[in-house]
Formats: structure tokens, C-alpha cells, sequence
């Protein structure tokens, strides 16, 4: 049996000197973040916004949210609040309507997030928006988020990611070490990747996407349960670059117990396996013909699932 225990070394190994090879990656682009982002400047504010918020059973929080958007340091005629709600069992509807936001009832399936997306981009984009931004239900919106949006799209950017901070860093130590997480993810992977002349990545909320950019990639064509990543894979495919906005800030509420921390970590593995099935061919296949950084990038990021096994196994 001496030869299955060699055989078993030599596998370790491999895995090994794998996942040494893709921390060491991450480790080079985490030290990039040391170089400041990109200065947008300041420009007139021109961009026409769609903010899309997708809401089921939000009742008791979407107030908060449209409060913080109708509060915007932008000029009020270039955007407009669209809630989507969808499943709901109680008045989301109605409270969006009392606090001032269109609503727009969903009227196809949804099985996730990326449905309702779907059905709201196709009603929305022959209206003359320059530019979708996507925010959850639960958000705070710092009131500059739309002005440092309108900086960046006028500077050039078709796609941004804005920072994701947090609301609730002290009620709990699941909604804690959340909130470290999505300050490390600012800090040393979108900065970082900013840092090499990269994209960032689409973190679900807090995010811009102009209509050019859906225009190249076929409208909203999400189909998986991660539909940030997806897109940032789509983004990657059509030649859109993510810019990095930090100054466009939204504070988002973090679970507060194991098992809702439990519940939304299955389903961003879940996610990321089922965007790594659908691109990860083309991904790679871009990164050789295209010799692109960005689509190298994303087949790294969908291996995440991958090296959390392997240091559960080894470990």
C-alpha cells in the first residue's frame, strides 16, 4: 500500500504548490492597493440614472433606502427610483409607493435576483437612461453615490463598483467579521486590482452599469444565483472594464446569526460553481487567444470554491 500513500503525497503536493500559486497572485494584487484610484474629477451632472432595487418582503426597510436616494446631491429630474417587487407576502409595494419611488410589478417567475433584473432592464431600456445603478433593499446610499457615479461615466467608465461599507459592524460577531470582509474586498482586491490598470469586481449592490455596456452584452442575461459575478464575467467577455469608484459609497446591512451567514455562503459557492460551468471555458480561451488580465482574473476568482476545499482537505 506504500504506493497509494506516495500517490496521495504526490496529489497533496500538486494541490499544494497550486493553491501557494494562486495565493501568491492574490498577494501581488492585494499590494497594488497601495497606488491611489483613479481620479474621476468633477463633471456637470448629466447622466440620466435608472436605480433599480429589487424587494421581496422589504416592507419595514425599503424607507430607509429610498429616503437616502430622493436625498442625493444630484439633480432630481435625471433619476429615477425603481422598486421591483417580487414574492412578496407583505406591502413592499405600498411602502415604496408611500416613500415616494416608482414601483413596477414583476410579472414573470423569479427563482432569483438576476429574474427580476431581467424583466426591469427590458422595460426600462428604451427610456433614455445613460446608465442602471443596483442597489439592495436593505441599503443606505451615501447622498455623493450618484455624483462620483456621474464623474466616473463621464470620465469614461461603462461599468463601476462603488464601495460597500457596512451598517451594522457592531450587533453582532457574524455581522462583524462581515463587515471586515467587505472592507478587505474594498481595500485589497477592488483597490488592488485598480492598482494593476484591472477591473474590479460587481459586489451585487452598489454598482453601475451603463446602457453601452448592456448593449454589448445582450441586455441583462443573468441566469445563475450570483448574478454580480456573472455579470463581472460578462463584463470581462465583452471588453467592459469595472472602474473602481470608493468615493461612491453604500452602506449595506450584514447577517446578524451563523445561519443566515451559512445560508448566503452556500449560495455564493453555489453561484460561483454554476458561473465557473457556464464561463470558465471562455474565460480561459479569451485569456489565451486575448492574452486579457481581466478574464485571467475572473477564472481566478471562480476558483475561489475550489482552494477553500483544498485548505478544508489539507488543513
Amino acid at each position: 500500500m506504500a504506493w497509494m500513500a506516495y500517490l496521495w503525497m504526490g496529489a497533496a503536493a500538486l494541490v499544494g504548490a497550486g493553491m501557494t500559486l494562486w495565493g501568491g497572485y492574490y498577494l501581488v494584487t492585494a499590494l497594488m492597493s497601495w497606488r491611489k484610484p483613479m481620479d474621476y474629477g468633477r463633471h456637470p451632472a448629466s447622466t440620466r440614472f435608472a436605480i433599480l432595487v429589487a424587494a421581496r418582503n422589504e416592507e419595514l426597510v425599503i424607507g430607509n433606502l429610498i429616503n437616502s436616494l430622493l436625498a442625493q446631491d444630484y439633480p432630481r429630474e435625471l433619476y429615477d427610483i425603481w422598486v421591483i417587487p417580487n414574492n412578496c407576502t407583505d406591502h413592499t409595494a405600498q411602502a415604496a409607493r408611500d416613500f415616494g419611488a416608482n414601483v413596477m410589478e414583476c410579472t414573470v417567475p423569479v427563482k432569483c435576483k438576476g429574474d427580476v433584473m431581467r424583466f426591469a432592464y427590458r422595460q426600462l431600456r428604451d427610456k433614455g437612461y445613460d446608465a442602471f445603478c443596483v442597489f439592495d433593499a436593505d441599503n443606505v446610499a451615501d447622498p455623493r453615490f450618484l455624483r462620483e457615479m456621474n464623474n466616473a461615466y463621464r470620465a469614461g467608465a461603462r461599468a463601476a463598483q462603488g464601495y460597500r461599507d457596512s451598517k451594522n459592524p457592531f450587533d453582532s460577531a457574524i455581522s462583524g467579521c462581515y463587515s471586515i470582509y467587505y472592507w478587505m474586498m474594498d481595500r485589497f482586491h477592488n483597490q488592488g486590482k485598480a492598482g494593476l490598470g484591472m477591473s474590479a469586481m460587481l459586489g451585487g449592490t452598489g454598482f453601475m452599469v451603463s446602457a453601452a455596456a448592456f448593449d454589448k452584452m445582450g441586455g441583462w442575461c443573468t441566469q445563475s444565483i450570483s448574478e454580480d459575478l456573472e455579470m463581472s464575467a460578462q463584463c470581462a467577455l465583452a471588453g467592459v472594464p469595472i472602474a473602481w469608484v470608493p468615493k461612491a459609497v453604500t452602506y449595506d446591512e450584514q447577517p446578524l446569526t451563523f445561519r443566515q451567514s451559512w445560508r448566503q455562503r452556500r449560495r455564493w459557492t453555489t453561484g460561483s460553481l454554476q458561473g465557473l460551468q457556464v464561463y470558465g471555458g471562455l474565460l480561459f480561451r479569451e485569456t489565451v487567444l486575448r492574452r486579457s488580465a481581466v478574464c485571467f482574473d475572473m477564472t481566478m476568482t471562480f476558483l475561489t470554491p475550489f482552494v477553500q476545499l483544498a485548505s478544508t482537505v489539507l488543513g
